[in-house]
């Protein structure tokens, strides 16, 4: 304020100045037109000069003064410009000081009491700080850091009555939570049990036990995965000795597959015979199958079985007879309707055959009831 009054004091003087100049500039003019009336009619240069020099000076004056002013007046008005600008910044920077000085006082003032008086003094922080992780840690279904926060707010606050509403609504947060992952652990396991995938159910069993053991309904899992299994097994069981008393060897050969997981060694003896019995009707089948395929030059259909009796038999001495064949039939399937016919064809038949099957007859399809042996011994 003080420059801004100053540099309004300087302006105002340099303006008095200038209109004083210009009065005085007026002033010697008029003397000096004054001077040159009454002045002798002569024309002697020096003598006018003398008469006159008193107002040429005036003049002189008043146009100093005036130019003088109008020099300094704007280089004026620049200079309280900078300072102040000069003024404001310092200003400023003196603001600064001051707000930096209250906060090392607050500092000092804080350092300086006791952890047990900044403790009263700031409790109110301290209980919303400690409100806002605890929410926090809900959010995070962290429900073991939230009671430990919790804990803390009792012990160290006294809040007992706030510190046991937010425990019981922990433990409901919690229960929820836990509720939630045993019910889609336990989805996961039924479908699993629903689609036969036994180990997926079992390993997701025992992750489960691990995690919540005291859950009364994951305890009960491993019998109920028992339970599943033995009822599908007994299930494919009675299947699969039905499907044999009435010769479906198809189904009968399907279900032994899917009995093959299930059966220990000692129950799958009890039922030796029977697999056997029904082995060697699937092998009498695909070497009855070959051979008419063979004979009614089916080539296509001869290779497709012929590679199932060595893939489901190779040990047997119908599938080493068919591997020696089946380069023949290859060759046959390529050149198709030029194909030459398969002389000295090995007896791939077995006994028990349907007489005239594919239009046939009997002598197509001679017994070898010793490969249907081997065939079988392996199983």
């Amino acid at each position: 304020m003080n420059i801004e009054r100053s540099a309004f004091r300087a302006r105002m003087v340099l303006l008095a100045a200038a209109i004083i100049g210009i009065l005085v500039l007026i002033t010697g003019t008029i003397l000096l037109i004054i001077t040159c009336q009454q002045l002798p009619a002569a024309n002697n240069l020096a003598l006018n000069l003398y008469y006159c020099g008193s107002a040429l000076a005036i003049m002189g004056w008043g146009a100093f003064v005036m130019v003088l002013a109008a020099v300094f007046y704007p280089l004026t008005t620049i200079a309280f410009r900078r300072a102040i600008s000069a003024n404001w910044h310092f200003e400023q920077l003196r603001g600064s000081l001051e707000n930096q000085r209250i906060v090392l006082e607050t500092v000092r003032d804080s350092v300086s009491v006791s952890d047990a008086a900044k403790q009263i003094a700031f409790r109110h922080k301290d209980r919303d700080a400690l409100r806002h992780a605890i929410r926090e840690d809900l959010d995070k279904n962290d429900y073991d850091g939230a009671i430990y926060l919790v804990n803390a707010m009792d012990r160290t606050f006294g809040y007992h009555e706030e510190a046991a509403a937010l425990r019981r609504e922990i433990d409901n947060a919690k229960r929820g939570y836990i509720d939630n992952q045993v019910r889609e652990s336990l989805d996961v396991i039924d479908h699993s049990i629903s689609t036969r995938d036994w180990p997926a159910a079992v390993r997701n069993t025992e992750l489960l036990l691990k995690r919540y053991p005291y859950r009364p309904e994951v305890q009960r899992m491993p019998e109920r995965i028992n339970t599943a299994r033995d009822s599908h097994k007994r299930e494919l069981l009675k299947q699969w000795t039905d499907a044999a008393a009435r010769d479906d060897v198809d189904r009968s050969i399907e279900l032994l597959r899917q009995l093959d997981q299930y059966l220990t060694p000692g129950e799958a003896e009890a039922y030796k015979d029977t697999a056997r019995d029904v082995f060697k009707k699937r092998l009498q089948q695909l070497s009855v199958q070959f051979s008419l395929h063979s004979h009614d030059k089916n080539w296509s259909e001869a290779v497709r079985v012929g590679r199932q009796i060595t893939d489901e038999f190779p040990n047997s001495r119908i599938a080493t007879e068919v591997r020696g064949l089946m380069p023949i039939l290859q060759e046959n399937l390529n050149k198709g309707a030029q194909a030459t016919p398969v002389v000295n064809m090995p007896a791939v038949a077995v006994a028990g055959a349907p007489a005239g099957a594919g239009g046939t007859n009997n002598n197509s399809a001679p017994g070898s009831a010793p490969a249907q042996e081997q065939a079988v011994g392996a199983r």
